[in-house]
């Protein structure tokens, strides 16, 4: 922040920056936030990217061309095979159940 004293006696100062004209004191700290609107410039890119990553219809910032609904399809093909290995586990507890009492049912005909 470019601050230039305009008048000694009076005490005015201007910011070379914005042209604001103001009273000069030494107890008043003034910080300097223009170098950090590029830093969040860019930071709003990557929040902007993070909300857009919540819809499974688009794309995240710098990946290729073409993989639109990529998220969707994955959270699908995640699903299906979750639902299709807790399937199998449920018909292999009932095929084994049931093959268990069918042997039991099986031996108890035989007298042993």
């Amino acid at each position: 922040m470019a601050i230039v004293i305009v008048d000694q006696d009076a005490q005015i100062a201007m910011d070379a920056v914005t042209g604001a004209v103001a009273e000069w004191r030494e107890d008043v700290v003034t910080l300097d936030v223009m170098p950090l609107y590029e830093e969040v410039e860019r930071l709003e890119e990557y929040v902007n990217d993070m909300m857009r990553a919540m819809d499974p219809s688009t794309t995240t910032w710098g990946t290729l061309p073409g993989r639109e609904g990529a998220h969707g399809t994955a959270g699908f093909l995640t699903n299906f095979t979750h639902g299709f290995v807790i399937g199998a586990m449920l018909i292999a507890l009932v095929a084994f159940t049931l093959a268990a009492m069918y042997k039991l049912h099986a031996f108890r005909m035989l007298g042993i």
